[in-house]
């Protein structure tokens, strides 16, 4: 979980409903929305639209171009100094939140258990009430008002003084609580005090309630004057009220009177606004489409991101989607020849979207024709968000020639005939026509998985996790809620069939693979999207070696520069046939005589790690001298599997 990410959205989304609270809260003035039952239902949906705000525009994605450095600096691997660990501020102000949070809801349980003890030290209410409610009617002498709880056996708690007012005082208010029964009113409290509690840090949101329990209160009033036609009796009972000791209010109820509501319920009473249902759907239309162009503007001005897609285009290579929005996209290459005569441009595609978001065609635009090519061969595998379906979109590709040329100690290897170097336990990974039964014999040599692990494609055992990768955590979650398949679930081959159809059904680009580990066999299901060349990603990735002691670490650019004898891996016939390709990223400790002394797998795909190893292993280096004595070098080397066009 990227931590800065979820803070920084978290302020964006606190900005959004600052800012749509604050242009909202004077539509009802402007459209003199003033009838309380109308400007209840307009508060909530305000609310529920301040709450729905990150679902209601998708997600500004960036696409994040990574590119592998290697240091070229030559330095001893002395022991470092302890570093003192700083929790960023980020984490600082999440943990803060939460606490706050929590201290929230703690204060609302002892609403609860304050409820408790009221109703637990009250006694009924004697004689028989003349409103007929389902509910238990009791006197406290705690509470200086009236108090309605509870959903299934609701509670009226009446204060000790109820008793002594006159008839018509007490008609009024018990009318009131009864009122409060019958539209479960308690459910509502609890529902926004909740929402107060995730809100605490919000002044905005503590507003919003203040207006929406003001509306609560004044359109029951409206219906008690209703039903009793005794206005000033209800005024009357309201002062009396208002006029007793306020005492610190943790009941989360809703109560007869909020002193700080007084003076608007009051007026509200004396002038009993009156709209016609004609005039109250027309001012409703009109809230709604100021309110929707309001929560537009919002989300725009403080759009939410998604974890950036990580692509790895050409160095030189930029992409521009014009504000389009993207679940996931192949890299772009700068082509060989286009780099060598030293051609350069934009070059601009118009694609045309399937009902899915996917690209069913694409036209160049404009560009050089030696950069047109590359660009088609990755956008036609790119997948546009679903709110783009079925439109058209313009993107941009930029090839700039890079200004500072680099070495690489990347060695390319292009398919050729080769032989079967080892093999892979559990056949390959798909691509293999017919597939291979029972793996190849052999295995890998070297670093590998965790003992008992395979990956592969074959159903069977309890499902693990479900991963993704390759997506947004938006577009990963939308669709694993979608799948047939959940942890826990039993993987068998119908219920894998399943769960692949629902992939492709999603997105056709979508790989998936089980990978196993354990004496159970337990299977984490892997869905990825497509890697670089449109290869799926299904590399194997292990823990990063630590320097040994008395070698020093090495960039791979300066030591590719003392390479005396080179063998080329040959590419392994089944990687050749299964057509994969891709880097196999090894360390290497080199001896003080230049031979290759050890090698760890960092990545690397399956079919492809041991014949690079195989190779890497008769490099033989000039010594690294330090201070004139020859030293071992530890040192990252890079080897490119790339198939012939």
């Amino acid at each position: 979980m990227n931590l800065s990410l979820t803070w920084d959205n978290l302020v964006a989304y606190s900005l959004q409903i600052g800012l749509l609270v604050g242009l909202a809260a004077f539509i009802p003035t402007a459209l003199r929305l003033r009838q309380p039952k109308a400007k209840l239902f307009y508060w909530y949906l305000l609310l529920i639209t301040c709450l729905a705000l990150p679902v209601l525009r998708p997600w500004r994605q960036e696409t994040v171009n990574v590119t592998v450095q290697a240091p070229i600096a030559v330095f001893p691997t002395a022991p470092l100094p302890p570093v003192k660990h700083t929790m960023p501020r980020s984490e600082m102000a999440l943990l803060l939140l939460a606490a706050g949070a929590a201290v929230r809801l703690a204060w609302l349980v002892a609403g609860f258990w304050k409820l408790r003890r009221y109703r637990r030290h009250s006694h009924p209410m004697g004689g028989a009430p003349v409103w007929s409610v389902n509910a238990d009617l009791r006197i406290s002498d705690d509470i200086t008002g009236p108090v309605t709880f509870g959903y299934l056996k609701p509670v009226i708690l009446l204060p000790g003084q109820f008793p002594e007012l006159n008839q018509a005082k007490q008609d009024a208010i018990l009318c009131h609580e009864v009122l409060h029964v019958w539209r479960n009113d308690w459910l509502c409290t609890i529902g926004e005090e909740l929402v107060r509690c995730v809100f605490w840090f919000h002044p905005a949101i503590w507003w919003l309630l203040g207006e929406i329990q003001l509306a609560r209160e004044q359109a029951v009033d409206q219906e008690v004057i209703a039903m009793t036609s005794q206005r000033d009796e209800y005024v009357d009972a309201l002062l009396t009220i208002a006029g007793a000791p306020v005492h610190l209010d943790l009941a989360p109820a809703p109560l007869f009177l909020r002193k700080r509501h007084l003076k608007e319920r009051v007026v509200s009473i004396l002038k009993e606004v009156r709209m016609s249902k004609t005039r109250l759907i027309s001012v409703f239309a009109m809230s709604l489409a100021m309110l929707a162009g309001a929560c537009w503007f919002v989300t725009g001005a403080f759009p939410l991101a998604a974890e950036p897609q990580m692509v790895t285009d050409g160095m030189g290579v930029a992409v521009e989607l014009n504000g389009a929005g993207l679940m996931h996209r192949s890299p772009v290459h700068y082509p060989q020849a286009a780099l060598q005569n030293h051609i350069e441009g934009t070059v601009t595609v118009q694609v045309k979207l399937g009902s899915k978001g996917e690209v069913v065609d694409a036209t160049v635009l404009n560009g050089p024709d030696e950069l047109r090519k590359s660009v088609l061969t990755s956008v036609l595998d790119w997948h546009f968000t679903r709110d783009a379906a079925m439109g058209t979109r313009q993107v941009s590709v930029t090839f700039q020639l890079p200004k500072v040329p680099t070495t690489s100690s990347v060695v390319t290897v292009e398919a050729g005939p080769a032989t079967v170097q080892g093999g892979v336990v559990g056949g390959v990974p798909g691509g293999v026509s017919g597939g291979v039964r029972s793996g190849v014999l052999g295995g890998i040599v070297g670093s590998g998985p965790t003992p008992g692990m395979i990956v592969n494609r074959q159903p069977g055992g309890a499902v693990k996790a479900i991963v993704t990768r390759g997506l947004s955590d938006q577009v990963g979650t939308e669709l694993l809620s979608r799948l047939p398949v959940h942890v826990g679930d039993t993987l068998t081959g119908e219920s894998f069939s399943k769960l692949t159809e629902a992939v492709k059904e999603y997105d056709e680009h979508l790989s998936v693979s089980i990978m196993r580990q354990g004496p159970d066999g337990e299977a984490t299901v892997q869905i990825a999207a497509p890697g670089p060349s449109g290869q799926m990603i299904s590399n194997m990735s292990f823990p990063e070696a630590p320097v040994p002691p008395g070698a020093i670490r090495v960039g791979g650019n300066q030591q590719q520069s003392k390479l005396l004898s080179q063998p080329r891996p040959e590419y392994p016939p089944l990687a050749k046939q299964a057509r994969i390709s891709g880097l196999v990223h090894l360390n290497a400790l080199i001896a003080k005589d230049g031979t290759v002394k050890n090698l760890s797998v960092i990545s690397g795909h399956p079919l492809l790690i041991q014949a690079a190893m195989d190779a890497v292993r008769l490099w033989v280096y000039e010594p690294t001298l330090l201070n004139g004595a020859p030293v071992e070098v530890f040192t990252q080397i890079d080897v490119n599997f790339t198939l012939s066009q």
